[in-house]
């Protein structure tokens, strides 16, 4: 998934200044806090994860 979100960054930050991600968690992600902030140290990314 991060990967994805990745590719995402790169392609759309060209269109967009600030970007927005909200995930919904099945239960996968194990550290929530290390996830947003490995996405978010990308720029003006922010990510939102919305636990099930």
């Amino acid at each position: 998934m991060i990967e994805e979100i990745s590719a995402d960054i790169t392609a759309f930050s060209k269109q967009y200044e600030r970007q927005l991600f909200v995930i919904y968690d099945l239960g996968f992600i194990q550290n929530g806090e290390e996830f947003r902030r490995d996405i978010e140290n990308a720029g003006n990314v922010k990510v939102i994860i919305v636990k099930h």
